[in-house]
């Protein structure tokens, strides 16, 4: 038994205290590691960087001698202990699906940023007593006894966040005999019925979709906020959603919600029941390098939104919607010429998730999705509609995930092609693992079910007359991206130059509202490092992108296939 006791004071400093109890079982010294990195996340984190301060103790309290071994590893000398007691604090000062954060209305912890293991003790039970106000209130996944959590093994505890708060508001829905909890932290007024209804309906589709569920209980976590924030982190028994602005959660933003919370129950199966080989068992010290991204990520992004179609949830509109901000993202990112959408994967672990070197990557997100959007559509095609991408998630969870095994990169493959034929060979080898252009490959998929794609204008007014997408920092307008050989680029202007004057006016307000006035060309001050610029661009159409639409002229077998594909 690893025995945690977690307290605080002064919570405006955002430092939690934390003390470590455990028998040393006779050792004469004990390694305590805490995570590189989070499951969910490919890229290193070193929480280790928020301690401050670490101290071992025997049972009278006497102190123990330690060092440290690695950056996140620490030893203690324990030959004259019968117990040890480790006393540590960690600044939770980020707020994110994924983080941990303290102030004076709640505590919320992810575990694996800020618990160690025993090393070699990795599947002793943890007991966790919470020293909270009296008036707060605990969201978790794991055991609970009044202010006392319980779970076994440091995996499982890696994956229960904890919410404790003065401001959690909880329903709610049943399907079959399990039951989904929703927990909302911050300022919202949830609306339970719509809640319930379309939660039950994507997630009764999935659980179908997949032929049962992976665990016997499940939480979704609302970090709701007051200003404009997205992100969601998958678990083994839950989720953490963080959204705002709060007033927004149930109207303007009640299809982000929808769609970040369709995507993370996805993950309970997808990653989190069906792991990569890679990854099985984790290795919370280092890098886990794994190809398959794509699927844990691809696969995901375009199943979520699908489950919400073809649960009723999502109407056409509003599905394509998610399928042509996919196709935005994978048109605006020139990355895609340069490295595969398997190689970026991989990669998430030297430059992690931030836009990085310009050009140099795509995304296991919207670029992936793109890729299993074609896949799927061609397995509905081989097999006449019998078979999809659901027939392959399918046999990869009875295969794999009931059987307590990892996939490799060619069970998917192998699976998909089966299922698929040699068109869904090609878009692993042309596109998965290689670089040329989805666009023609995506319109045959599309032909499948009878849809088009057609070309439209970038809403972007600097990307369409100009060919570069900048960004408000520090009231300063900084260019961002600039499209290959477009104006910008031949002009010399790069990503991070300034935009300080437009027409010889500095700039107020949003720079599309500036440049809407436009019609033939702008002239640019343009501050560079150690130089600067008067430069006058004319207008042009740059950063192209496209759309899906159904085809007008559709056939009988396009409208029957496109019927399948939808209610599939």
């Amino acid at each position: 038994m690893i025995n945690y006791s977690i307290s605080y004071n002064n919570p405006h400093r955002h430092y939690v205290d934390f003390e470590l109890s455990a028998s040393t079982l006779g050792k004469d010294s004990m390694q305590f590691q805490l995570s590189a990195w989070r499951p969910g996340r490919y890229e290193l984190a070193d929480f280790a960087q928020n301690i401050q301060k670490w101290g071992a103790f025997d049972e009278n309290n006497n102190p123990l001698a330690f060092k440290k071994i690695t950056k996140d590893l620490w030893e203690a000398e324990t030959k004259s202990a019968m117990e040890i007691t480790i006393v540590y604090n960690f600044y939770a000062n980020q707020l994110n699906a994924g983080s941990c954060y303290l102030d004076e209305h709640q505590l919320y912890l992810n575990p694996v940023h800020c618990m160690f293991y025993i090393v070699d003790r990795m599947e002793e039970e943890y007991k966790i007593e919470l020293n909270i106000p009296k008036n707060y209130e605990i969201a978790s996944s794991m055991e609970r006894k009044e202010n006392t959590l319980s779970i076994k093994g440091y995996d499982a505890l890696s994956e229960s966040p904890i919410i404790c708060s003065d401001n959690l508001q909880h329903n709610t829905y049943n399907v079959g005999d399990i039951t989904f909890h929703l927990w909302f932290q911050g300022e919202c007024s949830p609306d339970w019925g719509k809640l319930n209804k379309d939660f039950t309906a994507f997630t009764q589709s999935q659980i179908k979709h997949f032929g049962g569920f992976p665990v016997d209980e499940y939480h979704y976590f609302f970090q709701v906020t007051p200003f404009r924030s997205y992100h969601g982190v998958e678990h083994t028994k839950n989720t953490v959603l963080l959204l705002g602005p709060g007033n927004e959660i149930m109207d303007k933003r009640y299809e982000d919600l929808l769609g970040v919370c369709s995507h993370e129950l996805y993950h309970t199966w997808n990653i989190k029941a069906i792991r990569p080989v890679e990854m099985y068992p984790y290795d919370y010290t280092k890098e886990n390098y794994f190809r398959t991204g794509f699927v844990a990520e691809g696969v995901t992004t375009y199943m979520g939104d699908m489950m919400l179609y073809n649960s009723g949830v999502f109407s056409w509109k509003e599905f394509v919607k998610t399928q042509n901000q996919n196709l935005e993202r994978h048109l605006t990112n020139y990355g895609r010429f340069n490295l595969s959408v398997a190689d970026s994967g991989f990669d998430n672990w030297l430059d992690g998730y931030k836009l990085g070197a310009p050009d140099r990557k795509t995304s296991i997100y919207p670029d992936a999705a793109l890729c299993m959007l074609m896949v799927d559509l061609e397995i509905i095609r081989n097999t006449e509609g019998k078979n999809s991408l659901h027939s392959v998630m399918k046999e990869l969870y009875e295969e794999f995930a009931v059987k307590d095994k990892g996939y490799s990169e060619d069970d998917f493959r192998n699976i998909c092609v089966k299922f698929g034929g040699l068109k869904v060979a090609e878009i692993f080898e042309n596109h998965i693992y290689g670089t040329e252009d989805y666009i023609p490959t995506l319109k045959t998929a599309l032909e499948v079910v009878g849809l088009e794609l057609k070309e439209k204008k970038n809403t972007n007014l600097s990307a369409q007359y100009f060919g570069f997408i900048a960004a408000q920092e520090n009231q300063k307008v900084i260019i961002k991206k600039v499209e290959p050989n477009s104006v910008t680029d031949k002009n010399g202007i790069a990503p991070e130059d300034e935009i300080s004057k437009i027409n010889g006016k500095g700039i107020e307000g949003k720079l599309a509202d500036i440049l809407k006035d436009y019609k033939k060309e702008v002239t640019f001050t343009i501050k560079k490092k150690f130089s600067g610029i008067v430069i006058t661009l004319p207008i042009g159409n740059h950063y192209q992108l496209m759309e899906f639409v159904k085809s007008k002229n559709a056939t009988n077998e396009q409208l029957t296939l496109r019927k399948v594909w939808s209610n599939h």
